[in-house]
């Protein structure tokens, strides 16, 4: 259950400091889909451990993602505050 609420906090995380975050599988669709037909074949536990490995899976997906796009809008930051000329008294 944790792994699903993530998924979505995750990406809404991500779209804070990046334009779209759409990495991943497990969305809310794809869950829901699972939902059904574990309730339709009686086979919800199976589907329920599926859901909980792909959805984490998605989760850490997600953060490598953000990572990733974030890292060279950091280093030009970084670089951009060393070339500014320092205030002397």
């Amino acid at each position: 259950m944790t792994g699903s609420v993530m998924v979505s906090y995750t990406r809404a995380r991500a779209e804070c400091m990046i334009p779209k975050c759409k990495a991943g599988f497990m969305e809310r669709p794809e869950r829901m889909v699972l939902l059904i037909i574990g309730a339709l074949f009686n086979r919800m536990a199976p589907v329920l451990w599926v859901i909980a490995v792909i959805a984490n899976i998605t989760v850490v997906h997600r953060m490598l993602f953000t990572w990733r796009q974030t890292q060279p809008l950091e280093r030009n930051r970084q670089t951009a505050v060393s070339h500014q000329p320092s205030a002397v008294g």
